[in-house]
């Protein structure tokens, strides 16, 4: 056994023993950043001011919307007929010591019509990438930032042609993602012109999806996040003791998370809206996307929805998303039914990756090539760990 477990004992025991005092600690100080809710539950403009000056983007505070930031909104009723979409992807990430150098983005989607007696639609897209432009885009291997950002905008394209194919003279049409609405590019190690072409065809999708105002929600299990949190703790201090904090991992409230601050809603009940801070928000609220989200008790735990703004600013559209939600995470222990299965339709299994490899050997030698072999560290290691097992 390579990982000799009983070196680690002590360092688990002491883990243990961190984790159950931070825990600790967190439940301490829950009271008092509920208490601020509720002091601050109509002090929207204040608290706008706070998100927007230099202490709150240096804590990307989230923005309160109109609603009081306690609210406690029950699930509307399901509508009889409703046609919901979903898509996830996932991806082959490309390996230089493999048989070949190229990466693969497999997107699984679903068209779930509610109400209709129907079996649900399923289908998955899976794309091969190997030309020069595509794995060497600017001279050099490409990364898995860029294969991640390329399989998200596969996901938001499938979502937006499949939504839109749907009648708009029939049932209501809600289109559902995994994780955020938002595209990360910035931070990874993405060249700009390609940052820019991803941004621009994803917030291109949107834009289809709005000009149907057909609406779009992501759904993010076990958040982590503490936009709400931040902006209550700056919100209680004295404006000159603000610009003193740099990172709330420096303050009192520690470790706590907009999760456990909602924790007290009721299964279907969702939170008040809010805005993602602008820092992370900026490209989409300057094309009329701004992120907008709120909490949701699926019953089985605390999740976060995001919204575009068109979709936050129509209550009639809100409340579609909040009832198809939670009806579809009642009956699916607490996650969305077409998100598992978009997912199971996206995921590439290793005895399919196998598989795909053996149709590339073969189509490489077909083609006059000589046969493949694997790298001699990757060769190595095979050996090594066939001699463990």
């Amino acid at each position: 056994m390579a990982l000799e477990l009983n070196k680690v004992a002590g360092q688990i025991e002491e883990m243990g023993r961190v984790l159950a005092e931070r825990a600790g600690k967190r439940q301490k100080t829950l009271p008092a950043a509920r208490d601020l809710l509720h002091r601050f539950a109509q002090e929207q403009e204040e608290l706008c001011r706070v998100a927007e000056s230099g202490p709150g983007q240096q804590l990307r505070c989230a923005s309160p919307g109109d609603e009081p930031l306690d609210a406690q909104f029950p699930a509307p009723d399901m509508p009889e007929r409703v046609t919901l979409v979903a898509s996830d992807g996932s991806q082959i990430y490309p390996d230089q010591h493999g048989l070949a150098f190229y990466y693969a983005i497999n997107v699984g989607s679903i068209v779930f019509r509610h109400g209709s007696g129907e079996a649900p639609q399923v289908s998955s897209e899976p794309t091969l990438f190997y030309s020069e432009d595509q794995v060497y885009p600017d001279g050099r291997p490409i990364n898995s930032d860029l294969i991640s950002a390329e399989r998200d905008l596969a996901e938001m394209r499938a979502l937006a042609d499949l939504s839109l194919i749907e009648p708009s003279d029939g049932p209501s049409r809600v289109a559902l993602g995994d994780g955020s609405l938002l595209i990360w590019l910035q931070r990874r190690d993405i060249p700009e012109d390609q940052q820019k072409r991803i941004l621009e065809r994803y917030l291109g999708c949107l834009d289809r999806l709005r000009g149907e105002n057909l609406p779009v929600a992501a759904f993010i299990s076990r958040p982590r996040s503490a936009e709400v949190v931040a902006l209550l703790y700056l919100a209680h201090l004295e404006p000159e003791e603000r610009a003193e904090v740099k990172r709330l991992s420096e303050t009192g409230f520690r470790g706590l998370t907009d999760r456990a601050l909602f924790g007290y809603l009721k299964p279907g009940e969702r939170s008040a809206l809010f805005v993602r801070g602008t820092a992370s928000n900026h490209e989409f609220q300057a094309r009329g996307h701004g992120v907008y989200f709120f909490y949701l008790d699926t019953g089985t735990e605390l999740a976060r929805v995001e919204v575009p703004e068109w979709v936050a600013r129509q209550p009639a559209k809100l409340d579609l998303i909040h009832a198809t939600l939670y009806n579809q995470c009642h009956f699916n222990n607490g996650y969305p039914y077409v998100l598992t299965r978009a997912d199971e339709l996206a995921v590439i299994l290793g005895d399919e990756r196998e598989a795909l490899e053996n149709l590339i050997v073969q189509a490489l030698i077909r083609h006059g090539l000589p046969w493949p072999e694997l790298s001699r560290k990757a060769q190595q290691k095979q050996v090594a760990r066939w001699r463990r097992r």
